[in-house]
């Protein structure tokens, strides 16, 4: 019996030891380039609901495929009889298209400059409008069968019945730009075209550059170079000026809110009321601790009143315009209690009631079914759940099992959900779900394609910071991990506010070239800091007014943490960062030497006086008011305490960090005497993307693999 026993175990060890060989590897070129694409799940593109409990998407043959409740497929409509019957009208055929928009039960479609319409049998397709190549921030209204979009500095609008409107009239030399996201997307802002529901009417944002200072940026690919100024304004510095336009195509005329107050204010999440009678607009001032939600008649522009205030003694923070429910009342988005929950309120701006409450943030609103809503909350550290809010009481029903990560589109008609789910041990499932959380249709389960490869396992520890706040920290070990042999480590870091490195899907939030990186014999290790996002307002301005410090801390916890490890060589330890987590990377190196033997800083913020106005004067306040802050944050003066290697990588074209931060710290190391290693990539702005992102890779790990011994 033991002999039987005996072989047994050794074919199952011989299998395992096949099965693992028999793996691809993830090489460092398949990691960074087919992440999104061949290694991606299966997964439904292009949904749209439609009329009678259907609904479209596109199939994997750039086709379009509309089905039932039962999973059948209704109408399959192929690219090639789209092509055939545009052919017969003599227009351009398409090498494909993308769904922008379903509206009374026709589907729109955009491509090669146009938007079409088609009825869901494949029916009556027409030709709506064209654009010109040059448009950018396209935006399409399907009730108006209209379009509006940008040309230089300029918003224009066009529809199926009318030709081309010019809505606004600047010049490239009055430094005036219309129609762009003017602020960051902290503020919420991530375009600068908002339509009325009926299409008659495109807000837009405005900004006049006029008297912000240039940063001189230049274009070396032309022969000789040529200097190519941005409008950059640093913390301190005088900003952009803004306002809110509104163009009533109606009456073919453009016009602004009448809005008051200090020149450098901001005004962030525009929206119309559901009739379009009314205009919102959230308002915070240039020291970003005090907001008014403003009303204004939007077909004059009247200021009507501010519906109410909210303020904090370190910043706020409306990412959301007002949300409309049904009966005309509006939800709100306020992380006025310490965590981002929602309000309820009275269209004439009177609070009802906090909707959602408790030691948790709201993620995301996606949509009202009767007297409830659902909504998407964080569970735990990494996690989030879907659940429905009762309007009147506000109590929260978790319809959703498992902890997992959601996106949701809701349906008005079906009162039905599409979610797709991923998680650690679910690559992609996507499936229609009611709002009591019961599955109606499963659409796709994906397989994982990264079940062929030679991935390493991942751990999540709960580590302890100084305060006794509980950090997530994530780790990855080699495929062929040995528990008695010693490894080397490569921390990746960010720290910055608003990002969430660690997530509950199938890596764990961590892109795959850190499975590379594991599989050359690292342990690759990373923590969710305070300052980071989806754990509350105590938690993130933990750093308000001294960047880096706290942040620091939480890094330093998790060398701790790795130090505990018996497998890991605390010896011999890197760590690698972008953006703020160059600043850390950095910052570590400098102000904590000794630490880490090597340091890899991407685009790395090195004086916060150099950042931009928005970003730094919400966490830093600006270097008057808080002088010692700016000054313990300022990297140059630490640069004698380098000890190991590192290596500063910056963009040339980088509009975000500009290059001026490596270059300041570079010239301070060698007026020190200090050696230091720098590498720029030429035409790359904040970060580099594309074929040369294998590039840059190779020249991390690779500078990694060199000084670590």
């Amino acid at each position: 019996m033991r002999t039987i026993t005996f072989v047994f175990s050794l074919l199952l060890l011989m299998q395992t030891a096949f099965s693992q060989t028999n793996k691809k590897e993830i090489d460092l070129t398949t990691a960074v380039m087919q992440q999104y694409r061949s290694l991606a799940p299966k997964t439904i593109s292009g949904f749209h609901w439609l009329p009678n409990q259907q609904f479209v998407h596109t199939g994997e043959n750039k086709d379009l495929l509309v089905r039932n409740m039962d999973g059948d497929t209704l109408h399959h409509l192929q690219l090639s009889a789209i092509n055939e019957e545009l052919s017969e009208s003599n227009s351009d055929t398409l090498r494909g298209f993308r769904i922008t928009e379903v509206y009374e039960g026709k589907i729109f479609l955009r491509g090669n400059m146009k938007f079409f319409s088609v009825n869901p049998d494949g029916s009556e397709l027409q030709q709506v409008l064209t654009y010109p190549e040059n448009a950018e921030n396209i935006t399409f209204n399907p009730s108006s069968s209209s379009v509006s979009y940008t040309v230089g500095p300029n918003v224009y609008y066009k529809s199926s019945n009318s030709p081309e409107r010019q809505v606004t009239n600047h010049t490239a030399e009055s430094e005036v730009s219309a129609g762009i996201a003017i602020h960051r997307s902290e503020f919420g802002i991530r375009n600068g075209l908002f339509w009325s529901e009926d299409g008659e009417m495109v807000g837009f944002y405005e900004m006049d550059e006029s008297e912000v200072t240039d940063y001189p940026l230049a274009d070396y690919t032309t022969i000789p170079g040529e200097s190519r100024p941005l409008k950059y304004p640093m913390a301190g510095q005088t900003s952009h000026t803004a306002r809110v336009g509104i163009y009533d195509a109606s009456r073919d005329t453009t016009y602004y809110l009448q809005t008051t107050g200090p020149r450098d204010q901001y005004y962030t999440n525009f929206t119309f009321s559901p009739d379009g009678k009314k205009a919102y607009v959230a308002i915070v001032n240039r020291g970003q601790d005090k907001m008014q939600l403003n009303e204004y008649n939007s077909t004059t522009g009247a200021f009507v009143k501010t519906l109410f205030t909210e303020e904090n003694e370190a910043y706020v923070e409306p990412e959301r315009a007002p949300i409309f429910l049904k009966d005309g009342r509006f939800l709100w988005f306020s992380e006025r209690d310490g965590f981002d929950h929602l309000y309820l309120y009275e269209k004439e701006g009177t609070l009802v009631r906090q909707i959602t409450s408790g030691d948790f943030d709201v993620l995301d609103y996606h949509g009202q079914v009767e007297g409830s809503i659902l909504v998407e909350v964080v569970q735990g550290l990494m996690s989030e759940a879907l659940a429905m809010a009762d309007l009147n009481s506000g109590k929260l029903k978790k319809i959703t099992k498992d902890e997992s990560s959601f996106s949701v589109s809701f349906d008005r008609e079906s009162k039905l959900f599409l979610v797709r789910e991923k998680s650690m041990t679910v690559a992609n499932d996507v499936y229609l779900m009611n709002s009591k959380g019961k599955k109606v249709l499963n659409l796709v389960e994906a397989e994982d394609p990264l079940t062929e490869y030679q991935m390493g396992d991942i751990e999540l520890p709960v580590i302890e910071a100084t305060d006794g706040t509980k950090l997530q920290g994530r780790l990855i070990k080699p495929y062929d991990f040995d528990p008695d042999t010693s490894y080397p480590v490569i921390v990746y870091v960010y720290g910055g506010p608003h990002a969430q490195l660690i997530r509950n899907n199938r890596t764990a939030g961590a892109p795959l070239w850190m499975f590379h990186a594991a599989n050359r014999g690292y342990v690759v290790f990373t923590v969710d800091g305070r300052g980071s996002g989806h754990r509350g307002l105590e938690f993130e301005q933990a750093t308000f007014r001294n960047l880096g410090d706290v942040e620091m801390e939480d890094q330093l916890a998790g060398v701790d943490y790795l130090k505990t490890l018996a497998y890991v060589d605390s010896t011999q330890m890197a760590i690698h960062g972008w953006s703020f987590g160059g600043y850390m990377t950095t910052s570590m190196m400098l102000r904590q030497p000794g630490i880490f033997d090597v340091g890899v800083a991407g685009g790395p913020v090195t004086d916060w006086s150099l950042y931009e106005i928005m970003y730094t004067e919400r966490y830093m306040d600006t270097p008057e008011e808080n002088p010692e802050g700016f000054e313990k944050a300022k990297l140059n003066k630490y640069v004698e305490n380098l000890e190991g290697d590192l290596l500063l990588i910056h963009g040339l074209d980088d509009d975000v960090v500009v290059p001026q931060h490596s270059f300041s710290l570079l010239e301070s190391f060698v007026d020190a005497g200090v050696q230091v290693d720098f590498f720029v990539y030429p035409g790359h702005p904040h970060n580099v993307r594309g074929k040369d992102r294998i590039h840059l890779m190779t020249k991390v790990l690779d500078y990694i693999d060199l000084h670590l011994d």
